[in-house]
């Protein structure tokens, strides 16, 4: 929509909505002529989430686990990507109703073919954020599954195979927080160490002990960074990573995944997703 038209559509729309406004001809002007700026800021700002919070909110509050952190990046690219096929479908029916309400001789369909148009102006704006949060959450997952080093190719078994390590960092990650907000373990923290195996009074101990030594160095003058919480998670990991079998032990099941009913991805499946994507399929 050019500068001109946006400026003529501001005065039309005031002019319609409150035709004895109190805003002098001088002020509605200055407002309508600076109108045209929202429809270039938009594109700046307009998306719900900046690339910034996106990256390292969204992805640092999910989980650590990196197949954690790619299956958000995919949800979010599967909710773009609903979007814009039903907004391209709209756009579709929308420019037939156009086409008939044009040639009514009824005064409101042309009203609703103005309204339609207007519509659509905004719809191509948010199909153009979308497609750019689409390529944002694409880069983000093909550089978290490199530097994670994880195969093109994985699948189900893969992405389960982490889930142990994820859910210990998590449960001590809520602890840490539980400690500091409250100055005691949640009861959901306590329930969720139990049944990945952790004695929650040892879970307890253990992340006490950590935030003391921190305090400590806080009092001593020095500023550990966050990479100091992170290597207390991952010694955690290393600590607990195998305790989960004694609740399977005592629900009486052998292991958590069961392989006759998991989704392995096979190398023709992948050379065929391949071929699909060339000819844009």
């Amino acid at each position: 929509m050019s500068e001109e038209k946006a400026l003529v559509l501001s005065e039309t729309l005031v002019n319609d909505l409150i035709p004895n406004t109190s805003i002098s001809q001088e002020a509605l002007t200055k407002i309508c002529s600076r109108l045209p700026e929202l429809h270039r800021a938009k594109g700046a700002v307009g998306r719900r989430n900046s690339q910034t919070t996106s990256t390292l909110m969204t992805m640092t509050m999910l989980a650590d686990s990196p197949y954690r952190q790619m299956k958000q990046c995919l949800s979010q690219i599967d909710n773009k990507r609903n979007a814009l096929i039903e907004a391209h479908f709209k756009t579709k029916k929308n420019k037939v109703k156009i086409d008939r309400w044009e040639d009514s001789d009824n005064e409101l369909d042309k009203v609703k073919a103005d309204e339609a148009r207007v519509g659509m102006e905004q719809m191509r704006t948010s199909a153009e954020n979308a497609m750019k949060e689409i390529g944002m959450y694409q880069d983000i997952y093909d550089e978290i599954r490199t530097s994670h080093g994880i195969p093109v190719d994985w699948d189900e078994e893969d992405f389960e195979s982490s889930e142990i390590e994820n859910a210990i960092r998590m449960g001590f990650r809520q602890a840490i927080q539980n400690l500091m907000s409250t100055g005691k373990i949640a009861i959901s923290t306590v329930e969720y160490w139990e049944q990945f195996g952790i004695h929650p009074m040892v879970g307890e101990k253990l992340t006490r002990d950590y935030m003391a030594s921190v305090d400590q160095e806080i009092t001593g003058g020095k500023l550990p960074s966050v990479q100091s919480m992170h290597l207390f998670l991952d010694q955690m990991v290393e600590t607990f990573k195998d305790e989960h079998k004694h609740s399977l032990k005592r629900i009486g099941v052998d292991a958590i995944v069961n392989h006759a009913y998991i989704y392995k991805k096979k190398k023709k499946d992948i050379d065929d997703d391949i071929e699909d994507t060339k000819f844009g399929e």
